[in-house]
């Protein structure tokens, strides 16, 4: 390219024309992008002067494909990864949302693959906490950082030996996705004014993201219905015996049908904590009692059962009690003339 503009308009046709010999034209003069290590500097005078999305698009995947297929000096890895941080601050917000998703992967990235090689790229849940204490949109920039980190970590990267992916997400498990899950909870709750909010959709999503992650390293299919026994650390027990924890949920649940059935997701996988977190049968009773109060009155009032998805996650939480706390006897008061028994919910899978 002679020109940022003339690079502008070839990027244009790339992801736009709908001609697919000019769009196979195009890709092959910007390839270089992501295949030669010398473009890394062009890639960045890119993001720094265009004003095309596009060419702001190109500039972001190309440097994707060079720090996921690359072996880049450290140093390199680590300028990349300060100057994406100070650009999502500094830019962040007046990107388009496709440029901004992009960027923000490209930075999670970077930010995994450098997990285990220095201290920086451990720093990203305090940079990205920097972010919720400005306005709305740097706000939401920090909550995407950290939703975008944990489903980063907690996927396999065909180019990362399965080894290095097990130690990466060991070494985030112990190190910040804890921290990770109470700023979650921290944002919940500040944001329950802001009903049907993007924050709090936001917030919620990255609450479901730390529960939903591959504690142990067994690599389950997340697109399957069951869930498994979720193996939460013990550094997590003061946070789940906390009645407020489970409560955010149903409150969330009840606040708004956009984000009802992640609200029940967060349940089902609360439902599905081992048994052997709890300090004693005391605190894993009130838990129980619980989540069987705010189950109840879903019944009762039937919010949210109308909807399909709702319905299906709800019997799946249902269908969890029974199979998790099966030999847990929970007592019901006494009535004359009757015994005591377990509390057994019907199971459906409809």
């Amino acid at each position: 390219m002679e020109t940022l503009a003339q690079l502008e308009a070839m990027c244009e046709r790339l992801y736009n024309s709908q001609d697919s010999v000019e769009r196979a034209h195009a890709e092959s003069t910007l390839k270089c992008f992501s295949l030669n290590t010398d473009y890394i500097s062009q890639c960045q005078y890119v993001l720094d002067n265009a004003s095309s999305p596009y060419a702001l698009m190109l500039a972001s995947s190309s440097l994707l494909k060079q720090v996921t297929e690359q072996s880049l000096p450290l140093q390199l890895r680590i300028d990349i990864r300060n100057y994406l941080i100070n650009y999502l601050a500094s830019k962040g917000p007046e990107l388009e949302p496709f440029v901004l998703g992009s960027l923000i992967q490209l930075f999670c990235r970077i930010t995994k693959f450098g997990w285990l090689d220095d201290d920086k790229f451990r720093d990203v849940v305090k940079e990205a906490t920097n972010f919720l204490s400005q306005a709305q949109h740097h706000y939401a920039i920090g909550l995407k950082i950290l939703n975008q980190l944990v489903s980063e970590i907690n996927q396999h990267n065909p180019g990362l030996p399965a080894t290095r992916q097990r130690r990466i997400a060991s070494s985030f498990r112990d190190h910040s996705l804890f921290q990770i899950f109470q700023i979650s909870l921290t944002s919940l709750f500040q944001l329950k004014a802001d009903v049907g909010s993007k924050l709090q959709e936001l917030s919620l999503m990255l609450s479901l993201g730390c529960l939903s992650f591959d504690f142990m390293g067994t690599s389950y299919d997340e697109s399957s219905d069951e869930i498994g026994t979720v193996q939460v650390p013990s550094s997590w027990k003061p946070t789940l015996e906390d009645s407020s924890t489970l409560q955010i949920f149903f409150d969330y649940y009840a606040m708004s049908p956009t984000f009802s059935k992640e609200a029940l997701e967060c349940l089902l996988r609360l439902a599905s904590t081992r048994r052997s977190l709890f300090s004693n049968d005391t605190a894993r009773m009130k838990f129980l009692s619980h989540l069987m109060q705010g189950t109840k009155e879903i019944l009762q009032t039937g919010i949210g059962l109308a909807d399909h998805d709702n319905y299906h996650a709800f019997c799946r939480l249902l269908g969890r009690f029974k199979l998790n706390y099966q030999s847990f006897a929970l007592p019901v008061p006494i009535t004359k003339g009757r015994r005591r028994r377990k509390f057994c919910f019907p199971v459906s899978y409809n």
